[in-house]
C-alpha cells in the first residue's frame, strides 16, 4: 500500500506542474467559450441573455466576413504547413551534415523563434515599408518601389514569408532530433546497393522521420490557424479584410465590437475545424509510422 501511494505521489509530482496549468489555461477557457457562445453578452456586463443557438445561426447565415477569414486561414494554413515542413526538413539535413559551422547555423535558424511575434511583426513591417523605400532611393531599382503591404496578394505573401522565417527554426530542431535517431548503417547499406542521395532521402530519411513529421504537422497546423500576433502587427487584416485571419476576426468581434458571446461562437467553430483537420492529419501520419 505504501509503495503504491509513493508511486502515485511521484507520478503526480511530475505530471501536476504541467497538468494543472493545462486545465486552468486551456480546458477551462474552452469550456467557458462553449458556455458563453449560447448567450448575448458584451464581455463586461454582469447580466447575460440566453439566446440558444442564435449566435451560430447568425454565423452561418449572415456573416460573410467570417467565411472570408476562413478562406484566408485555409489558404495560409496549406502553404504555411507545407513550406514550413519542407524547408525545416531540408535545413535539418543541412545542419546535421559534418560542417564546421553546423552549430552556428542551427543557432542562426532557431534565433527568430526566440523573438516575440509582436516584435517580429513590427520589425518586418519596417522592412517592407521603410527599408524598401530607402533602398529604392539609393538604387532606383523598381523591385524596391513596390508597396508590398498595399495589395492583398503582397500582404498575404508578406505574412507567409514572416511566418516561415520564424517557424522553420523551431521545427528544424525537431527534425534534427529525428535525424539523430536514424541508424547510419542504413545509409551505408543503401550506398553499397548503389542508391544515390535522392533515393536515400525518399527510401530511408523520409520514412524514418515520420514520427517527427507527425509532431511538426500538428504544431504547424495549430499555429497556422491561430495566427494572430504577426497578423495584427503586420497588416491588421488590411488591405480591407483580405488578410484577416480567423483569430484576428474573433478578437475584433469579442473585444472591439464587444460581442463576447458571438465571438465565443466563432471560436468554438474554429476549434471544431482545427480538431477535424488535425484528427485526419494525425490518423494518416500514424498509419505511415506503422508502415515504417
Amino acid at each position: 500500500m505504501y509503495k503504491k501511494i509513493k508511486s502515485q505521489a511521484e507520478f503526480w509530482s511530475f505530471v501536476a506542474p504541467i497538468f494543472i496549468p493545462f486545465i486552468i489555461f486551456y480546458i477551462i477557457p474552452v469550456c467557458m467559450s462553449i458556455f458563453y457562445s449560447f448567450f448575448e453578452w458584451n464581455g463586461i456586463s454582469s447580466s447575460m441573455k440566453f439566446i440558444g443557438i442564435d449566435n451560430y445561426k447568425e454565423l452561418f447565415m449572415n456573416d460573410s466576413n467570417y467565411f472570408q477569414s476562413l478562406g484566408f486561414s485555409l489558404r495560409f494554413a496549406v502553404l504555411s504547413v507545407v513550406l514550413t515542413n519542407v524547408f525545416a526538413i531540408l535545413t535539418a539535413i543541412w545542419v546535421s551534415s559534418k560542417l564546421k559551422v553546423a552549430n552556428l547555423m542551427r543557432a542562426c535558424f532557431f534565433m527568430p523563434n526566440i523573438i516575440c511575434a509582436i516584435v517580429v511583426g513590427f520589425l518586418w513591417k519596417f522592412v517592407f515599408n521603410q527599408l524598401t523605400s530607402t533602398l529604392f532611393s539609393m538604387t532606383q531599382f523598381d523591385v524596391f518601389k513596390m508597396k508590398i503591404l498595399a495589395s492583398s496578394g503582397g500582404a498575404f505573401l508578406a505574412i507567409l514569408v514572416v511566418s516561415l522565417w520564424q517557424a522553420i527554426g523551431y521545427n528544424m530542431i525537431i527534425y534534427v532530433a529525428g535525424l539523430s535517431t536514424i541508424d547510419e548503417t542504413l545509409y551505408e547499406s543503401a550506398a553499397i546497393d548503389g542508391a544515390g542521395a535522392v533515393a536515400k532521402f525518399f527510401k530511408i530519411t523520409l520514412p524514418m522521420l515520420m514520427p517527427s513529421i507527425t509532431i511538426c504537422l500538428f504544431n504547424t497546423t495549430a499555429q497556422a490557424f491561430r495566427l494572430f500576433d504577426i497578423n495584427i502587427t503586420l497588416t491588421n487584416g488590411a488591405p480591407g479584410r483580405s488578410t484577416m485571419g480567423l483569430a484576428l476576426d474573433i478578437y475584433n468581434t469579442a473585444f472591439t465590437q464587444n460581442r463576447m458571446g458571438y465571438g465565443s461562437a466563432k471560436a468554438v467553430i474554429l476549434l471544431i475545424i482545427v480538431m477535424v483537420i488535425t484528427v485526419i492529419q494525425l490518423s494518416y501520419t500514424k498509419k505511415r509510422e506503422v508502415q515504417i
